[in-house]
């Protein structure tokens, strides 16, 4: 157990106790000695400005997967069931948390469709909700970096889980949101294929309510988990986690435009929140290059603009990775957790960040708020509940991290400045545009507002979304009205709240929306869907694969890139692939990494050595998710006599290469399990030697070779260290 103190420019927060374990007793002490701490003000006159932590609980398992349902309880689940069990389970328990009385009770596993039925394990899928209310599971985690194929429906109204048809491939970390009609859009997500790599699933597909239907790929590797979001033309928007963004329309096959690159470049491992019906927010994460340590800074865009741009905010005042972003009920942001140290998720004393902090988009500023007693960093998630008080939990259980099963209740600032309104009635659903009646107790009300029930894992909220509704007030009665399409609040269940004129919320009370009558039937409310036309003949990864091998080139290079990432290249491999595209005489990547080797192959329209010795500090400007360890290029010439020894002379460079030996450690291929380059074999290190042995003593060219060895520089000099020789 360490000790460790936060500090800011604007607050004193009290000492707490860094506990890798759970320990309910010690939780207690700790919050016992928070309350004691000495400091320049109490915490009872200050919590409507900071905020207050409730004390610590135990969970039966890690809430991984975070889902709040339309009865306001709270769906979970996590890698594995008992903390000694294996970290490859093939089955899972999720948990039902109720937030009244914090009992838990476990839901039927999860199975596959009859005759096979067997068990599936729902960690590292994406989820959101079906306008009904069933929540949507695709994929799951069958070994990491290999999705599992299968998809679920869980009915809160019966506590069942149904399984869909097969999805095309499996999917390890993709993302699920709901369309305008209804429908959920499943992107990315990566498989294991049958050379042991982890590819991305690059044929997003669209549950229908009857059966799935493909859309044409992007035509490059999207990343892992992307932030997705629905514009208010009813496209969706991918924010990130690359620095390019785009706008999909799902109409038909798919169609696919580039809105350019956020400022930041590409932040992992961060929330992207739409706070308002067209306006976002990217907060944090990812690590800049050099220091590794993630970033404080954020991104705003407005798809209603005429012509969408990113633009920066206003900095947190902390770094953060692994962190969670919530909407609150006031329409300002709430972010927990994360890291704040080097790399992917920084678990020593200086890198989790305890301290909340809370923004205003009304004002663009941050306030810190209080502090957990618990790090929130990888796997951890955060959640608003129907009371707009804040669940923040889990954490671990990945890369040798330990496992926080435990949560805590955040009581944001406005439950602190003055009564809290009430509402007495509402209805359980309405359609689009429809005024209805709320009927309200308590103070008078200045403002009412929806969001989407929260469904989230990985630092991202796959279904919140935000809405202020107009009201007409009327002898405490209330008469709202309903948006007026679903482009800009896709059907489904909304928590609505009535807040004061000191911005006090009600509880929420759980409301549907869907289409009225002439309106389109969303998936999942009509008895029988029209489903979509499936388009047949798409592009998968093993076309555009062979597609960049037959592009013309000159040459041929191997990059070696350690990933941050603990599951390595092959998984980690959207920002690798954005990064390399943007290097100098590049023509094509190969869209598959090698897992194996830890490296990428690219194929050269122009070989300039000049060039390619620029790659580093390119590929280092693009990324700082990865480490550039070296290049292996594959080059066919004659082999000549030089000044000080063989030298390969290219159509392209006609004084030759300098050959040189390989030397220890200079090889690209990657051990990860030894964390070094791999050991050359004997006849690569003799390699060099079979070319001086052989040469004319006249120094006349052998004929033409193909040779294959690591790039390398020595001051203004380089050289080609021979690894391999063909005939």
């Amino acid at each position: 157990m360490n000790s460790i103190e936060i500090h800011s420019s604007s607050f004193h927060f009290f000492r707490f106790e860094k506990v890798h374990a759970m320990d309910p007793q010690m939780v207690t002490n700790c919050c016992i000695s928070n309350a004691k701490s000495e400091s320049p003000f109490s915490l009872q006159e200050n919590v409507a400005v900071t905020g207050q932590w409730e004390g610590a609980f135990q969970l039966p398992n890690v809430p991984i997967h975070l889902n709040v349902l339309p009865n306001g309880k709270v769906l979970y689940w996590g890698r594995r069931e008992r903390p000694e069990g294996s970290m490859d389970e093939h089955h899972c328990v999720p948990l039902l948390w109720d937030p009244e009385t914090r009992s838990h009770t476990p839901t039927p596993q999860p199975r596959t469709s009859e005759p096979d039925s067997r068990t599936v394990n729902l960690f590292c899928a994406g989820h959101a909700f079906m306008p009904d209310g069933r929540l949507l599971v695709a994929g799951g985690h069958f070994k990491d970096g290999h999705g599992d194929n299968q998809a679920c429906l869980y009915d809160w109204q019966s506590n069942t889980w149904v399984p869909l048809p097969l999805m095309n491939n499996g999917r390890w970390y993709p993302t699920v949101i709901t369309l305008a009609d209804g429908s959920a859009l499943v992107v990315s997500g990566s498989y294991g294929d049958a050379t042991g790599n982890t590819p991305n699933n690059d044929i997003s597909q669209i549950w229908d309510g009857n059966t799935w239907c493909d859309l044409d790929p992007l035509g490059k590797p999207l990343p892992l988990y992307p932030r997705l979001h629905l514009a208010p033309d009813g496209r969706v928007f991918f924010a990130g986690t690359n620095a390019e963004c785009f706008l999909l329309d799902t109409a038909g096959r798919g169609s696919w435009i580039s809105l350019g690159e956020r400022h930041e470049g590409p932040r992992d491992y961060a929330p992207s929140v739409i706070y308002d019906e067209s306006k976002i927010v990217y907060i944090g994460g990812g690590n800049d290059q050099g220091s590794e340590l993630p970033s404080n800074r954020i991104e705003l865009i407005d798809l209603a603009d005429p012509e969408p741009v990113w633009r920066a905010g206003s900095a947190m005042n902390f770094r953060r990775r692994q962190h969670n972003a919530t909407v609150l009920a006031d329409g300002t942001v709430l972010v927990t957790g994360g890291s704040q140290g080097r790399g992917f998720n920084d678990d020593s004393l200086t890198g989790p960040v305890h301290t909340a902090e809370i923004w205003d988009p009304a004002t663009g500023q941050w306030t810190v708020v209080g502090s957990e007693d618990f790090d929130r960093l990888y796997h951890s998630s955060a959640v608003l509940l129907p009371d707009a008080t804040v669940l923040s939990a889990g954490g671990g259980e990945g890369a040798g991290a330990y496992a926080q099963r435990n949560g805590q209740i955040f009581r944001p600032p406005y439950l602190f400045r003055g009564e809290r309104p009430s509402i007495k009635s509402a209805p359980d659903h309405v359609v689009y545009g429809e005024s209805f009646q709320v009927a309200t107790t308590g103070p008078e009300i200045a403002s009412v507002s929806w969001i989407k029930l929260s469904s989230v894992t990985h630092a991202f909220n796959q279904n919140q979304r935000f809405a202020w509704l107009q009201f007409i007030k009327d002898a405490g009665t209330l008469t709202v009205t309903a948006p007026l399409a679903p482009q800009t609040c896709s059907p489904g269940h909304y928590m609505l709240f009535a807040l004061s004129e000191s911005g006090v919320p009600s509880k929420a009370h759980i409301i549907r929306i869907e289409p009225g009558q002439g309106q389109s039937k969303p998936a999942g409310v009509a008895a029988k869907l029209v489903s979509r036309s499936s388009p047949s003949g798409n592009p998968d990864v093993k076309s555009v694969h062979q597609s960049a091998k037959n592009v013309a080139h000159v040459a041929v290079a191997i990059v070696g890139l350690t990933s941050l990432c603990p599951y390595g290249l092959g998984a980690c491999w959207g920002g690798a692939y954005e990064a390399l595209s943007k290097l100098d005489g590049v023509a094509a990547i190969d869209p598959v990494a090698n897992a194996e080797d830890s490296t990428a192959r690219v194929y050269l329209s122009v070989f300039d050595p000049v060039r390619i010795q620029q790659w580093p500090e390119q590929f280092a400007r693009a990324n700082g998710s990865y480490r550039f360890r070296g290049i292996e290029l594959t080059l066919s010439g004659e082999i000549r006599e030089g000044s000080s020894g063989p030298v390969l002379v290219t159509d392209a460079i006609q004084s030759g290469i300098p050959l040189k030996a390989l030397a220890d450690g200079e090889k690209v291929q990657w051990d990860r399990n030894g964390d070094r380059p791999r050991l050359a074999t004997a006849q690569e290190r003799n390699a060099y030697r079979s070319i001086t042995d052989s040469r004319s003593p006249d120094g006349k060219s052998t004929p033409v070779r193909r040779i294959t060895g690591p790039f390398v520089t020595y001051g203004d000099r380089f050289f080609l260290c021979v690894r391999q020789i063909e005939e």
